[in-house]
């Protein structure tokens, strides 16, 4: 999944569980009125976890068959990859494009290749991009676990191990002094250390904090999500985090 805006979150929804990976570089874009027709290319898979996500043994299928579809696809042009969901027991691939009679002739040599698989293919007419934004795009708790997770890869490519703990700095505004010292005392109580503060210096117009403790980023979300609430419940913003060890990664 070269360029775009890569991430991947998994759902809440412990009865059904899906592995979402999406290009969220069309979060923002309501439609692209020269991609209105969605292809969805499902993959059945053979032999999956009691929670209908795939082994390991699978998985190398999934990303072998993705990477076929989109390198055809895109030496044809005029379709986009938008992501993957990985759920009940198969691999769902999303695609928009201009036409899709294009990627008919892609799904039948991806059937030859992997003939032991059954490999489905629907199309609908889709032009406010809704089964992207409703199906792939992540929202609310799913959002910052992404967010991370855009991070963690960046750490990951760097050789760190994520699971090893340390002193992980992260950022929040709020609108006022008395909002920004109600969200201090609450994390001052929760093990946090406040790496910087100002009343007087605005971003946006907004007061900031920086402030600190030592977690693991394989366990991050957990504490972002959290405090993203807090930042809410005193009218502020969490703004992301960002761990010494590759210095300048941050999430947006």
């Amino acid at each position: 999944m070269d360029g775009g805006d890569w991430s991947v979150y998994i759902s809440d929804d412990i009865a059904s569980p899906a592995a979402v990976a999406v290009d969220l570089q069309y979060r923002q874009v309501e439609r692209i009125p020269s991609y209105p027709m969605l292809v969805t290319v499902e993959l059945k898979l053979q032999h999956p976890r009691e929670n209908g996500l795939p082994q390991k043994d699978e998985s190398e299928i999934i990303y072998a068959l993705e990477d076929r579809l989109v390198s055809q696809s895109e030496s044809i042009g005029d379709i986009r990859f938008v992501g993957h969901k990985l759920s009940d027991g198969q691999a769902r691939y999303f695609f928009y494009a201009s036409n899709a009679s294009a990627m008919t002739g892609i799904i039948e040599t991806a059937r030859k290749q992997f003939p032991s698989y059954v490999i489905d293919q629907h199309v609908i007419q889709d032009t406010s991009w809704s089964v992207y934004r409703h199906v792939l795009a992540p929202s609310g708790d799913n959002l910052q676990q992404a967010e991370d997770n855009k991070v963690i890869q960046k750490l990951t490519s760097l050789g760190d191990d994520i699971s090893l703990p340390r002193l992980i700095h992260h950022f929040a505004y709020f609108s006022s002094p008395t909002e920004l010292q109600n969200f201090k005392a609450a994390i001052l109580a929760d093990g946090f250390h406040v790496d910087n503060e100002t009343t007087s210096d605005q971003v946006d117009g907004k007061l900031p904090i920086r402030f600190s403790r030592r977690d693991a980023p394989s366990e991050i979300t957990s504490v972002t999500v959290k405090l993203t609430h807090l930042a809410e419940e005193f009218s502020g913003d969490y703004d992301g985090w960002e761990s010494p060890p590759a210095k300048g990664i941050r999430t947006p």
